[in-house]
């Protein structure tokens, strides 16, 4: 089980890598346009603030050569470190099955069906990644994608593990979990508010109550 940062931001990686139990970064093409014009090099500060665990990088390019290129150079930078992260398109995944044969580690991102699946444990991908939240709001179900993706693998034996990510609250990230998913990344915010339950903040304000404040 891995938790991980879903953000481009410099000082929530840093923020994420002190509360302990997150273990590595996934970015995107959107979230690095909010804050850079060169993501190769901003990748480079984001692997330096976090300095352990996978950082999943998605190139910016979205032609075969240049998706390649970029995330050839997006590897050489930490090779045991950076995840390239491909949408699960046909040319992506073709892409994906090169790169691990480079020895580059690969995610199928924007997953929603068992036969991507099927395909990212073909190419050798180590993660799929399904929109959980966006799934929810415009298919059957974000919670319903997860289960047939963990059926398919379960079926293949698949090493293949499931990222769940576009996950906006502590709900969604255990209810994720609770049905198959192995991982998940989301936003600083919903990180911090994990271990929030009001029965629990109840118990700490009778905790404090009860002994003297000096």
């Amino acid at each position: 089980m891995t938790i991980l940062l879903d953000s481009a931001s410099v000082d929530d990686a840093a923020a994420a890598a002190e509360l302990g139990f997150v273990r590595g970064i996934t970015t995107n093409p959107a979230l690095m346009a909010r804050e850079t014009k060169e993501p190769l090099a901003h990748l480079e500060r984001l692997l330096a603030v976090f300095p352990e665990g996978p950082v999943c990088y998605q190139p910016t390019g979205t032609s075969f050569a240049a998706m390649r290129e970029e995330a050839r150079a997006a590897a050489s930078l930490a090779p045991d470190r950076v995840v390239a992260k491909l949408p699960a398109t046909l040319d992506a995944v073709r892409l994906a099955g090169i790169l691990t044969g480079e020895g580059i580690r690969c995610a199928l991102t924007a997953v929603y069906s068992p036969a991507q699946a099927l395909l990212a444990h073909e190419a050798g991908c180590v993660w799929i990644i399904p929109y959980v939240d966006r799934a929810a709001r415009h298919s059957d179900g974000g919670l319903t994608v997860v289960n047939s993706l963990a059926a398919m693998l379960a079926r293949l034996q698949s090493d293949t593990r499931i990222l769940a990510a576009s996950l906006k609250s502590s709900v969604q990230v255990s209810d994720s979990i609770l049905h198959g998913a192995h991982d998940v990344t989301a936003p600083l915010d919903v990180l911090r508010g994990l271990p929030a339950h009001p029965l629990t903040e109840s118990a700490v304000r009778e905790f404090a109550a009860a002994w003297p404040q000096t």
